[in-house]
């Protein structure tokens, strides 16, 4: 795998002020090239922030000026950026939960395809688990809970992933957040040989919500694994931050070995055996 420096980003995005969003977004690209960043990571939705029963009055179409702006000044920096937002659909009023990853022509566009219990009333679901090379790097996504779903990490590992980006828009946050990936991402980085980098957005909240932060805010948590499953770095904080990583070399499915250490076990499966 291309080294490359990736930068996530802990976001505390305004609902529904795109134009705000994007400008904020792009001193965050700024502040990332400025550490030697060829990748930055946005949470899922930070372009529109995240609604559910609002979702139809969010979203925004592909092409519109605030995802331009952002995509324009990552090009200018020569990064690559990762956002998301709710893109408005055609013929129907439910929208989609989109992420995007764009360097240049290179660009990789993935819609919701597993909607959680609270959005399946309010977005269409997507249809395709995509993965594009970006920067060198082949990527894919994996939306929020999507990556309790043992079978979209595997499903993009089989088509080459190397980086698998995880974007949350979750209210759980700070080292509860960070706490509750442990369970699961490492499983996703190791058996499948690849990285895992997750980023959460910020929400502002109610005070008096017990599941807040002390400053009145939810959700947050930064953390990445390595291809062994390893955490590499996290963070937990209720401020905006950016966390910036060093990724790449050799990945197990690169390597030959007789232990246990470099083993790649997603080259030692039987799909054969699994068909239900």
């Amino acid at each position: 795998m291309k080294e490359v420096v990736v930068a996530a980003v802990q976001l505390s995005s305004v609902l529904g002020d795109v134009a705000q969003n994007a400008r904020r977004m792009c001193r965050w690209l700024e502040r990332a090239a400025a550490s030697g960043a060829h990748m930055v990571v946005f949470p899922e939705c930070s372009l529109t922030g995240y609604g559910t029963e609002e979702a139809s009055i969010l979203a925004v179409g592909s092409d519109c000026e605030a995802a331009r702006q952002v995509e324009a000044c990552a090009q200018e920096l020569g990064v690559a950026v990762g956002y998301g937002y709710i893109e408005r659909s055609s013929g129907t009023d439910l929208p989609y939960i989109t992420y995007v990853v764009a360097f240049g022509e290179e660009r990789l566009a993935y819609r919701k395809t597993h909607l959680g219990r609270n959005e399946q009333a309010f977005f269409l679901q997507g249809d395709e688990l995509p993965v594009a090379e970006i920067h060198g790097v082949r990527v894919g996504i994996q939306l929020c809970w999507e990556g309790h779903i043992p079978d979209i990490a595997t499903t993009l590992r089989a088509k080459g992933t190397e980086l698998l980006l995880a974007p949350h828009a979750s209210g759980l946050g700070g080292a509860r957040r960070v706490e509750s990936w442990l369970r699961y991402l490492p499983a996703r980085a190791q058996d499948n040989g690849m990285y895992v980098i997750a980023c959460n957005a910020l929400h502002a909240a109610d005070p008096d919500d017990q599941s807040c932060a002390p400053s009145g805010v939810k959700g947050g948590g930064l953390a990445a694994f390595g291809p062994d499953g390893k955490l590499l770095d996290s963070y937990t904080g209720s401020d905006e931050h950016m966390l910036v990583l060093h990724v790449g070399g050799p990945l197990p499915r690169e390597l030959s070995s007789t232990g246990m250490t470099h083993i790649s076990y997603f080259d030692r499966r039987r799909p054969e055996l699994y068909v239900r």
